[in-house]
Parts: structure tokens; sequence; C-alpha cells
């Protein structure tokens, strides 16, 4: 007698699955949610059940998404690194003049820094970070700090900053000073009152003596 051949089950559609369908951009959700936590309150007061009720989403599909409440700040800050980076890209088109592009980074740095009260406070040293967060968060701060030297350097070759100036070395200063002063000078200050004194310090250190801003 012959055997008869085995039987192959037909693969299960998707829809044979069980359990709660995806949801749409639930890790987009999850980090806007968080964000705009951590820009509202310290670290210790943001809890992850609360990133999840703003989120609309369950405690799980944060930690399925993000490993730990550190894991998903430093999302938060490499995610909004490049948004600020876009934000001064995109502000940046148009200016008509050197001392505009250098004042546009001030301004848009000053304002992102300042409606995110102490978002980069407890991100000093990266390398306590996942290597692989540890790798995006440098590629990103790098970006950022590649675009400001870039207009720096625009502002040298047209001669309205000392030429004998590093600017990759004022993309930075100019960049940590912006930081401080959020971090530091917020409960005698305004945007206002930073970019100006901001935009004061850095010109008045920089621009050449004969340079026409």
């Amino acid at each position: 007698m012959t055997a008869s051949p085995p039987r192959i089950s037909a693969p299960r559609s998707r829809k044979d699955n069980r359990g709660r369908p995806a949801t749409p951009f639930l890790k987009e959700k999850i980090l806007q949610s968080a964000s705009e936590l951590f820009a509202e309150q310290e670290f210790d007061s943001v809890l992850v059940d609360h990133v999840a009720a703003r989120a609309g989403v369950g405690k799980g599909s944060v930690y399925r998404q993000f490993g730990s409440k550190e894991e998903l700040y430093a999302a938060a800050v490499i995610n909004d690194l490049a948004q600020l980076r876009d934000e001064i890209r995109a502000a940046l088109d148009g200016c008509p003049s050197q001392k505009d592009r250098i004042a546009t980074i001030v301004r848009q740095t000053v304002q992102f820094f300042w409606s995110r009260k102490q978002f980069f406070a407890l991100l000093r040293d990266p390398k306590a970070l996942p290597r692989r967060q540890e790798r995006q968060y440098r590629m990103q701060r790098q970006e950022l700090a590649r675009l400001v030297s870039g207009v720096l350097d625009d502002a040298l070759e047209s001669g309205t900053l000392n030429p004998s100036l590093d600017t990759r070395i004022a993309a930075e200063a100019m960049l940590g000073m912006l930081r401080g002063i959020n971090r530091y000078c917020r409960e005698f200050s305004t945007p206002q009152t930073a970019i100006a004194t901001a935009l004061s310090i850095f010109l008045d250190g920089c621009v050449a003596k004969d340079g026409a801003i």
C-alpha cells in the first residue's frame, strides 16, 4: 500500500495572528509624548506611566519600544537635536546678511532650549548611553555643530568675522554658551534678553575690526 504524502498546512495569514493590532506610528507617538513631558518636568518627575498615558498606549508598549526610561530620555534628546538642526536650516533660508544668519542660529537655539526647561541637563556623558544611542547622539550633535560652523565659515569668507577665528571651536563655544544661558539664567532673564546678550558677546568678540555686517 502506497503511503499518502504528508499534508502541508497552508501558511497562516497575518489575519490569523492573535493579539492587539499594531498601533500606527507607535514609536513616534511615544517619543513625541516623552519629549513633551521631559521638556515640561524634571527627569525624576516623569514616569513611564505618564508617557504611556499621554501617548494613549499601554505601559508595556513603551518598554517594548524603549528598554528603560533612561533610553527613552536619550532617544528624545537625540530626536530633538535633529529637530533643532532642521528648524535652524529652514530658518536660514532667505536671510539677507551674514549678521542675520548668525542671529537666526542664536534666536532659534535659545527659543528651542527655552521651551525645554531642563531637557539637556542630564545628558552630560554620552558614553553612559547604550552604544547605539551614543553613536546616534554624537552624529546628531556633530551635524548641528557642522551646520553652525558652516554659517560661520561663510561669514569668515565674506570678511565679516575675524580671519584668525577657528569656526569649529567658535561653533562649539556658541552652542555651549546658549545651552548654559538656558540652564542657569532662566530665573532672571527672558529669551529676548538672552538672544541680545549672546549676540553682543559673540559678535563683539568675533567680528573683524573692519567687518561690515
